[in-house]
C-alpha cells in the first residue's frame, strides 16, 4: 500500500467519523418522537438519493468502483453474500437507535466501540488470525469494565436496557465490519454503499409488516423530516467515506480513529444533552477505549 492512498484513507475516515458524530446527535434529538425504524426509513430515502448523486458524479471522474458494469458482472453468490451482510448489518442500526432512544448518548455512542471485540473474534475465525497477549488483556479489561458497570443488574442475572441494546448493536456492526471489504472488492465503494442503503430501506418495510401488519410508515412532522434529511446526508457521506477507508487502510486504523472520536462524543453529549456520567460510567468508557486500543496494537 502506497503512502498517498493510506493518508487519503485516514483523512476520509476522519471526515466520515465527523459525519457519523453529527448524525448521532441528530438521531438523539428526534428518536423520542417516533418509532426508530419509521425514522430510519425516511432518512434512508434521503441517503439513497445522496448516494445516487455521489455515484453519478464520480462516474465521470473514476471508472473503478462506480461503474454500473460491476453490478452486472457480480455473480448470484456475490449478490447473495452482499445482501446477507447488509440485512444483518441493519440490526446494528436498529438496536443502536433503540439504545439512543432509551439511553444516554454519552454512554451509548462510546459503547459502540465494543464492536471492535466482535470484529476481532470474527476476523479470528474467518481469517485464522493468531490470538496474542494484547487480545487476551483487551478481553479481560472490556469484560471487567462491563461487569463493574452492570454489577447491580448482574446480581439479578440481567443487564440494563441501555447496555443490552448497545451490546446487540455492537455485535451486529462488529461482525459486519469485517465482512464489508469482501463485497466492497466486488462491487466497489460507492456501489456497495448504495446496496447497503437499499437493504436498510427494505428492512424497515419488513419490520413494519412484521410488527404492525402494514406497509404504511408514519411520515414525521415537517421539523423531524428536515432532521431526517440531514441525517440522510451525513449517513450517505459517512458510509461512502467509511467504505473507502476500509478498502484503503487497515481495519485496525479504522477502529482506532473511531475510538479517538469517543472523547468528542462524550463532550458533545455532556454539552448538548446535559447528561451526567457516574463513576462507573467513566470506568466503562475508559475500559472500552483502552481495551479497543490494546486489541489493535
Amino acid at each position: 500500500m502506497t503512502l498517498l492512498p493510506k493518508m487519503t484513507g485516514v483523512l476520509i475516515k476522519i471526515v466520515s467519523s465527523l459525519f457519523y458524530l453529527v448524525s448521532g446527535l441528530l438521531w438523539k434529538k428526534i428518536l423520542p418522537r417516533g418509532l426508530n425504524y419509521h425514522l430510519i426509513f425516511y432518512r434512508t430515502i434521503f441517503s439513497i438519493l445522496f448516494s445516487l448523486v455521489v455515484i453519478s458524479f464520480f462516474s465521470f471522474l473514476v471508472e473503478d468502483g462506480v461503474s454500473l458494469n460491476r453490478f452486472f458482472k457480480a455473480s448470484f453468490e456475490d449478490w447473495l453474500f452482499a445482501a446477507a451482510i447488509c440485512f444483518f448489518s441493519f440490526y446494528g442500526l436498529y438496536y443502536f437507535t433503540n439504545a439512543l432512544k432509551h439511553g444516554r448518548y454519552t454512554v451509548v455512542a462510546p459503547f459502540i466501540s465494543m464492536a471492535a471485540l466482535f470484529s476481532f473474534v470474527t476476523a479470528y475465525f474467518l481469517y485464522d488470525e493468531a490470538v496474542g497477549m494484547n487480545a487476551i488483556l483487551s478481553f479481560l479489561l472490556l469484560f471487567g469494565a462491563l461487569v463493574y458497570h452492570q454489577f447491580t443488574y448482574l446480581k439479578t442475572f440481567r443487564l440494563s436496557k441501555e447496555i443490552y441494546l448497545c451490546l446487540l448493536a455492537s455485535l451486529f456492526w462488529g461482525v459486519s465490519f469485517v465482512l464489508y471489504p469482501i463485497s466492497i472488492k466486488t462491487f466497489g465503494v460507492y456501489n456497495f454503499s448504495l446496496i447497503l442503503e437499499v437493504c436498510v430501506l427494505l428492512s424497515c418495510v419488513y419490520l413494519a409488516i412484521l410488527k404492525e401488519n402494514t406497509l404504511k410508515l408514519t411520515l414525521p412532522n415537517k421539523g423531524d423530516l428536515k432532521v431526517c434529511f440531514w441525517i440522510g446526508l451525513c449517513v450517505a457521506g459517512g458510509n461512502v467515506g467509511a467504505n473507502y477507508s476500509l478498502e484503503n487502510i487497515p481495519i485496525y486504523l479504522n477502529i482506532i480513529i473511531a475510538v479517538l472520536f469517543e472523547a468528542v462524543m462524550i463532550l458533545a453529549g455532556l454539552y448538548w444533552f446535559k447528561e451526567k456520567l457516574r463513576m462507573r460510567d467513566w470506568a466503562l468508557v475508559t475500559g472500552i477505549t483502552v481495551g479497543t486500543v490494546l486489541l489493535m496494537l
